[in-house]
């Protein structure tokens, strides 16, 4: 196993029994599709090679560099999406502190080139790849893999 490969394997032990907590969580990790284009083609290929639906542009770009609070952060953007539950938002899912750990983790570890980060969520609302009422999705990939954290109101 190379390097991000380890270190996804290692994020998904970590975090997938908290994060089942009070969400359907999958985790889906494979290879960067063999597709030289924009991120979101490279995020529509590998979702739809894993049975969800692609959403065309409707990926938002996301900075995987920038610190928690920045315009545009990964990290940002992921620990406000794991800090309360999807359904009731007053109820507290992983916490602030666990969550920027988890969204810090899982940019950490695409270290293999440039990490690019996108998500289906922007300020209107979300783009869903799943048939859920409720979902959150995060597109993580470098140069050798590609990795999608979905996750799911709990039915």
């Amino acid at each position: 196993m190379n390097g991000t490969a380890q270190r996804l394997a290692d994020f998904e032990a970590k975090w997938r029994t908290k994060l089942e907590g009070s969400a359907n969580f999958m985790f889906e990790v494979g290879p960067v599709p063999a597709v030289i284009a924009a991120p979101y083609t490279v995020a529509n290929t590998f979702v739809a090679a894993r049975g969800f639906k692609p959403i065309g542009f409707n990926w938002e770009m996301l900075d995987a560099a920038a610190a928690p609070g920045a315009p545009r952060s990964a990290q940002e953007a992921i620990a406000g999406a794991l800090e309360f539950n999807m359904v009731y938002t007053k109820q507290e899912w992983l916490g602030r502190g666990a969550a920027r750990q988890c969204a810090r983790e899982f940019a950490e570890a695409f270290q293999n080139g440039p990490c690019t980060i996108l998500t289906n969520r922007m300020d209107f609302g979300w783009n869903p790849v799943s048939d859920a009422a409720i979902e959150w999705a995060f597109a993580g990939f470098d140069d050798s893999h590609f990795a999608l954290i979905l996750v799911t109101a709990a039915d």
